[in-house]
C-alpha cells in the first residue's frame, strides 16, 4: 500500500513542474495580444449595426435609449438581411458605439470569453465530475486552451474584429458555458443551472447555425450519457426546446430570403443532400485538418499522453465507466460533420473561400473539442479494460509521446508562423502596428470634428491583419463611406491619395 502510494505521488509529481509550465507558456502567450489590443480600431459592419445605438448614446447618454436602439437594429435587420437575432443585437453594441477609444476592449472582452467558457466546462467535466485534481485539470486546460488560441485559422474574425467574434467566439464560449451547467445539474440537480442552461441555449439558438448545431449535439451526447444516473437529466430538454425555438425565430426571418436573393428556398431534398455533402466535406475536412496544423496536432499529442497517465489513476481509484466507446467517438465525428451543413445548405463550401472566415474558425474549435472528447473517452475505455494498469508502460508512453511531438515540431516549425502569438509579433515588431495606430488616430481626428461636414480623408495604407479596416474610398456613395459618414453625422466622406491630402491641408 506504502509503495503504491509512492508512486501515485511521482506520477503527481512528474506532472508538477509541467502544469506550472504550460500554465506560464499560456499566460505569456496571452501577451502579443494584448499589446496589439491599444491599435484595435472599428470597422466594416461594425459602424452600419451599430449606428442606431450610437446615435442614440450621443443624443441621450442613457443606457435605456441604447437598448431600444439594440432592438430596434434586431427589428430592421431581422426583415432586411438576417434572422440571426442575438448576433444582430451584440453587434449594435460594438464598443465605438460609447467611445471612440473603447475598442481596445475587443480582443481582451473575446480572449476572456474564449479562456472563461473552455475553462468552465473542462472544470466541471475533469474536476467535478470525474474527480482529476485541480492541478492536472490546470494542465489540460492550458494545452486546450494554447491550441484554441494559437492556431486558429483567422485571428480577426476571432480575436480583433467585434462583429466577427460576437458571431463566432461568443457562440462558442455560450456552448461551453451551457454544457457546463449541464455538468452541474447532473451533479447538484438545481433549479439555477437548468434555468441558466435555458438562458444561454436560447441566446445560441440566435446565433450562428454552426455554434447551434453543435450545442444541441453536446446536449444530446450528454442526456444519452446521463439519464441513466438519474432521470431528471430529462429536464436538459427544456433547454433544448428552447434553443430550437430560437432557431426557429432565426430561420424564419423575412431577411433570409432578402439576403439569400431569388435563389434562395428551402426544401426537404435540399436539407437531405446537404447532409451528404456535410458528411463528405467534414471527413475531408478531419483528414486534412490533421496534416493543416502539425503544431497544434503535436500539442493534443502530448495531452494525449497526460490524459492517459491521470486517468490511469483515477480509473483504479473511481472505478470510472466508458460504455460503447465507438459509438460515442463516432457520434462526436458526426457532429463535427454536422457544423458543415449550413453552409451547404445555402450553398457554400469552407474549402473554396465562399464564407465568412469565422465558419473556419468554428469548425477549427469543433475539430479540437471532438478530438478532446474523442481522446477522453477512448483513452478512458482504454484505461478501464486494463484496470488502470500498466506501470511499466508508462515511461515508454511518455518518451515516444514526447518525442513524436517534438519530431512533429521540428519538422513543421513553419507552421508557427500561422500562430495568433507570431501573427501580432510581426505586426508590431514590423512597426506595421505603430502606422496603422497613427494613420486610424488621424482619421477618428478628422471624424470627431464637429466643424467638418464633408469629411475628406487619406487612404490608410499598408497591411492591417490580424487587425481589419473596410477603407474609406474616392466614391462618397460607396457602403463604407455611406456608413461612417451616418455614424459620424457628417454629409459625405471620401478618401483620397494620401500625398493628395496632404497637398490639400498645405494649402488650407
Amino acid at each position: 500500500m506504502k509503495k503504491m502510494r509512492m508512486n501515485i505521488a511521482d506520477r503527481k509529481n512528474i506532472r508538477t513542474p509541467l502544469t506550472w509550465a504550460a500554465v506560464v507558456v499560456v499566460v505569456f502567450s496571452l501577451f502579443p495580444i494584448l499589446a496589439l489590443a491599444g491599435v484595435d480600431r472599428a470597422s466594416a459592419d461594425d459602424w452600419s449595426f451599430g449606428l442606431l445605438t450610437h446615435l442614440a448614446w450621443v443624443d441621450t447618454h442613457s443606457l435605456l435609449q441604447v437598448l431600444r436602439a439594440a432592438f430596434a437594429s434586431v427589428k430592421k435587420y431581422y426583415f432586411t438581411w438576417q434572422g440571426t437575432w442575438f448576433s444582430v443585437f451584440l453587434f449594435s453594441l460594438q464598443p465605438e458605439v460609447f467611445s471612440h477609444d473603447a475598442y481596445w476592449i475587443v480582443p481582451v472582452l473575446m480572449t476572456g470569453l474564449l479562456i472563461g467558457g473552455v475553462s468552465d466546462f473542462l472544470y466541471c467535466l475533469l474536476v467535478r465530475f470525474l474527480h482529476i485534481s485541480r492541478q492536472d485539470f490546470l494542465l489540460l486546460d492550458a494545452i486546450l486552451l494554447f491550441v484554441l488560441i494559437q492556431f486558429v485559422p483567422y485571428q480577426t474574425s476571432a480575436i480583433f474584429w467585434y462583429n466577427g467574434a460576437a458571431h463566432y467566439t461568443v457562440p462558442f464560449a455560450l456552448v461551453m458555458a451551457a454544457c457546463a451547467r449541464f455538468l452541474r445539474y447532473v451533479q447538484d440537480f438545481r433549479k439555477r443551472d437548468l434555468i441558466l442552461a435555458a438562458l444561454w441555449m436560447t441566446l445560441l439558438g440566435g446565433t450562428n447555425y454552426l455554434t447551434a448545431i453543435f450545442g444541441l449535439g453536446l446536449f444530446v451526447l450528454f442526456t444519452a450519457l446521463f439519464f441513466r444516473r438519474d432521470r431528471r437529466v430529462f429536464f436538459m430538454l427544456i433547454p433544448m426546446v428552447f434553443e430550437i425555438a430560437g432557431l426557429l425565430v432565426s430561420a424564419l426571418a423575412p431577411g433570409n430570403a432578402v439576403r439569400g436573393g431569388s435563389h434562395y428556398q428551402i426544401t426537404a431534398w435540399g436539407m437531405i443532400e446537404a447532409v451528404g455533402k456535410a458528411l463528405v466535406q467534414g471527413a475531408r475536412g478531419i483528414g486534412s485538418s490533421f496534416w493543416e496544423y502539425p503544431v497544434a496536432m503535436a500539442a493534443m499529442l502530448v495531452l494525449a499522453v497526460f490524459l492517459w497517465d491521470i486517468l490511469r489513476e483515477k480509473i483504479s481509484e473511481l472505478q470510472l465507466h466508458f460504455p460503447c466507446p465507438g459509438l460515442v467517438i463516432l457520434y462526436l465525428w458526426g457532429l463535427y460533420c454536422a457544423v458543415y451543413w449550413p453552409v451547404l445548405f445555402v450553398g457554400g463550401s469552407v474549402s473554396d473561400g465562399s464564407v465568412s472566415v469565422g465558419v473556419p474558425n468554428t469548425i477549427f474549435w469543433v475539430f479540437v473539442v471532438s478530438l478532446f472528447g474523442s481522446l477522453l473517452y477512448g483513452l478512458g475505455w482504454i484505461c478501464e479494460k486494463s484496470g488502470g494498469r500498466g506501470e511499466g508502460l508508462r515511461l515508454s508512453v511518455y518518451a515516444v509521446g514526447f518525442a513524436a511531438a517534438f519530431l512533429i515540431l521540428a519538422v513543421c516549425r513553419m507552421d508557427l508562423k500561422n500562430s495568433t502569438d507570431y501573427a501580432c509579433y510581426y505586426y508590431i515588431r514590423s512597426g506595421k502596428a505603430a502606422v496603422y495606430k497613427e494613420q486610424m488616430d488621424e482619421l477618428t481626428d478628422i471624424l470627431t470634428d464637429e466643424s467638418i461636414e464633408d469629411a475628406v480623408v487619406p487612404y490608410i495604407v499598408g497591411e492591417q491583419e490580424p487587425l481589419v479596416h473596410l477603407p474609406v474610398t474616392l466614391d462618397k456613395d460607396e457602403w463604407s463611406n455611406q456608413k461612417m459618414a451616418l455614424f459620424f453625422r457628417k454629409k459625405s466622406l471620401v478618401a483620397v491619395p494620401r500625398d493628395e491630402w496632404e497637398a490639400r491641408r498645405e494649402i488650407r
